[in-house]
């Protein structure tokens, strides 16, 4: 407890004032034995922001269930990720039947003197995420042993407290979950708009035969290389790669999500040397994915458009792409290179076993319907509209994940004057 913690705060030892268990190896359980129904099986991946998705769990037979007792689920049980990506957390709520966890996870049930709720709050907080780092940058397999969550330290207020603190933090997660569902939902709605567009356009009724399907009478099927052309990037020193941030980021295809955006965390490569000139990146450049992650991570054919402070340099097995047909309008450019045509294309012409890779050359065979300009427009126009609803919406979800960790910091830790007085007008 620090001196700047309110009266009535007290450490304790989470070991102390939880059950905490963890099932090792599940008496050799194993992937051919999970079943289409019966009690849920949880693991890291099936957990989002907190929530268990329940629709995505494996099932077990009962009788594998009933061999592990000490992990099966209640209502506010926390659970957290103790191998792999370690330190992902779930809150159990509105269990639909039976449930355990494999043997990645781990339980932790608080007894009467701690609430469910603020133990998962504080688990999302600094001094954890702390111990997490500390566990992926010692080990070259990061694990959490049961023993670190009994003996971790925890800050706590009295019962009630701890029940207002995790009112306040639980309802900027509702906030933060509704703005989630609200883009995924605008997310789907532009991939079905852009299938609809890209292959039936807009208020046509005659439609003609092509190599790609029924397409309208007024398209054309043309191939990429007829329409744009893809730079391959530069293959740079690896002399000169830093983990130290200089505003020369090195573009790879780890940077690439899976949303169409681009991601700089903490692995992001920097660039110590001078870089050539026609390889450095400008904002509004089109780049497309050339080579995939691993085989369970596919981001092959993933494009962007980037927009970024720093400098960006082109980097190997990043293509960019430019058009040069003045037919073609360019932000359609970037719909056609997201569209199921050219993504499903550009994995067929991939090749590799566990690390699959393409070409400019191979993704320029790619055929492609386009129609005239003026509907480009429309069909540019339409999608546009979807995409600027979702940007709004993704805008307010990153300013109250800003306000939630700014609560947590005050809440949980009451190093500030504004904690303080938080604590004073909202909580006491």
């Amino acid at each position: 407890m620090t001196d700047a913690s309110p009266d009535g705060w007290e450490t304790k030892l989470l070991g102390d004032n939880a059950y905490i268990k963890a099932r090792i190896g599940w008496r050799g359980l194993s992937s051919s034995e999970y079943t289409d129904v019966g009690p849920y099986l949880i693991a890291g991946k099936h957990l989002r922001n907190g929530r268990i998705l329940w629709s995505e769990c494996d099932h077990i037979s009962k009788a594998r269930f009933d061999e592990s007792y000490e992990i099966q689920l209640a209502e506010h049980d926390v659970i957290i990720s103790k191998d792999g990506t370690i330190g992902r957390l779930g809150f159990v709520k509105d269990l639909p039947g039976p449930a355990t966890i494999n043997g990645t996870m781990m339980l932790i049930r608080p007894n009467s003197d701690l609430h469910a709720k603020f133990v998962y709050h504080y688990l999302e907080g600094d001094k954890f995420s702390k111990l997490v780092a500390e566990k992926v940058s010692g080990s070259s397999v990061p694990h959490i042993f049961q023993r670190d969550m009994v003996e971790l330290p925890i800050d706590c207020p009295t019962l009630p407290e701890q029940k207002k603190i995790a009112s306040i933090l639980t309802s900027v997660d509702e906030v933060i979950e509704n703005t989630q569902k609200q883009i995924d939902k605008l997310q789907d709605l532009k991939k079905a708009t852009m299938k609809e567009l890209l292959t039936k356009g807009i208020g046509h009724t005659e439609f003609k035969d092509s190599e790609l399907g029924r397409i309208p009478k007024s398209w054309e099927v043309k191939r990429l290389i007829d329409l744009v052309s893809i730079k391959h990037g530069f293959a740079f020193e690896g002399k000169y790669f830093t983990s130290i941030p200089n505003g020369k980021i090195l573009l790879t295809p780890g940077n690439f999500h899976r949303d169409g955006h681009l991601y700089f965390g903490d692995k992001t490569k920097y660039y110590a040397g001078e870089p050539p000139e026609e390889y450095i990146l400008r904002n509004g450049d089109l780049l497309i994915v050339m080579t995939d992650l691993t085989a369970e991570m596919t981001i092959l054919g993933n494009t962007v458009i980037l927009s970024s402070p720093n400098i960006v340099l082109h980097n190997q097995r990043i293509g960019k792409v430019g058009f040069s047909d003045e037919d073609f309008h360019s932000d359609f450019l970037n719909l056609l290179m997201n569209s199921d045509y050219v993504k499903t294309s550009v994995k067929l012409t991939a090749t590799g076993t566990t690390v699959r890779h393409t070409s400019p050359t191979k993704i320029m065979e790619c055929d492609v319907p386009i129609p005239p300009l003026s509907e480009q427009r429309k069909i540019t126009s339409a999608i546009s509209s979807i995409q600027n609803n979702i940007e709004e919406k993704q805008n307010k979800l990153s300013k109250t994940q800003s306000l939630k960790r700014s609560l947590m910091q005050d809440l949980l830790t009451f190093r500030s004057s504004d904690a303080k007085r938080m604590w004073r007008d909202n909580i006491k």
